[in-house]
């Protein structure tokens, strides 16, 4: 370590605090140490300064700056003769949630399980029970449920020790709750999520408080209840977080029409499909002219849900293909036209 410190300033607790901040998602305390220890960068010996950029990494990500994360890292890189292990731990941590932060799910857990070789040198609980919260949210976006049901387990277990852990537990509780949807356990899912809804709001952490929020909606959809989804939903988009917003609109202009609220439905409609243009999301674009079809203008319908069917199959977006195919094919059953429902249905096999 530099020889111009100040006495009184304790580097490697600082880095400690900062850490924590960060797993926290303590935007602001993480803002004021980071600042902190900018100001003394030239000090750090090697293996201090890639812990430093290490973490800047993991706080530019919570500042939502993906472009400095990956510049961070890029620096921690330019001393990569240096690194012992718990350095490569966290560099494939980092490379890892920069990847999950893209929506790039199966290169996160590459990276994860390159890092989960080196998790024996932690001897951090927090971090340990973090891994494996990240490695069960991307278990859940690959599909792959009974594994993110495992690693949410092992990082529950991890953050109930303690009080001061109770915004990564209720993380957690969210992930369960989503875990237990897919089950179709819905009593288990409405209980976790609730749980996770009451810590976010003590920690006022609006971010999650939405997306809690939102996951409730979706649980209430499930439940075919949308009037129950409805407020939930509303309580979501007040938050105003861009990155869910779309999604958020989408199944509140569904609730409504399947409510008999159309006025309001169309209002909705209306804002779902002028932002997915001017945000060019081809995805939610058709989502939003698929749903107004089912509902205003059945004479189009049938056209319009194909046309849509083939979009999604080729962007290889085989949820999607799932979804509409499923209710197109049951469509067609209904009205007596077998061949269109099996070539509907057979894709929902896909």
């Amino acid at each position: 370590m530099g020889r111009n410190l100040p006495d009184h300033l304790d580097i490697a607790v600082l880095m400690d605090n900062w850490s924590v901040s960060i797993q926290l998602d303590k935007k602001g305390a993480a803002a004021t140490i980071h600042k902190e220890l900018k100001k003394y960068i030239n000090e750090f010996d090697v293996a201090t300064l890639i812990t430093y950029y290490l973490f800047e990494s993991r706080y530019y990500l919570i500042q939502k700056d993906a472009v400095n994360s990956a510049i961070s890292l890029y620096n921690a890189r330019a001393h990569q003769d240096h690194f012992h292990d718990t350095h490569l731990y966290f560099l494939y941590l980092a490379e890892g949630i920069l990847f999950y932060d893209e929506g790039n799910y199966q290169k996160a857990l590459h990276y994860f399980e390159r890092a989960e070789n080196y998790i024996e040198q932690l001897d951090d609980p927090i971090s340990i029970g973090e891994f494996h919260l990240r490695k069960a949210m991307t278990y859940y976006f690959l599909d792959i449920t009974n594994l993110s049901v495992l690693h949410t387990a092992r990082a529950a277990k991890v953050f109930k020790s303690s009080k001061r852990l109770e915004f990564l537990l209720a993380r957690t509780q969210m992930l369960q709750g989503l875990n237990y949807i897919d089950q179709l356990n819905y009593e288990s899912a409405e209980k976790s999520l609730l749980k996770a809804l009451t810590i976010f709001k003590k920690k006022e952490n609006e971010n999650f408080i939405s997306s809690t929020n939102l996951n409730l909606g979706v649980l209430y959809v499930k439940r075919g209840l949308p009037a129950m989804a409805i407020p939930y939903l509303n309580a979501a988009l007040q938050g105003k977080q861009k990155r869910i917003e779309l999604k958020i609109l989408y199944l509140l202009t569904d609730c409504y029409w399947k409510t008999n609220q159309s006025s309001i439905a169309i209002e909705i409609y209306k804002e779902g499909f002028r932002a997915s243009i001017e945000e060019n999301n081809m995805t939610k674009k058709w989502e939003f002219a698929m749903l107004h079809k089912k509902y205003e203008d059945r004479l189009n319908f049938e056209i319009v849900w194909q046309e849509g069917i083939k979009y999604f199959q080729s962007v290889e977006d085989m949820y999607n293909v799932r979804l509409f195919s499923k209710e197109l094919a049951q469509y067609y059953a209904d009205n007596n036209q077998h061949d269109l429902a099996m070539k509907y249905y057979l894709l929902t096999l896909t």
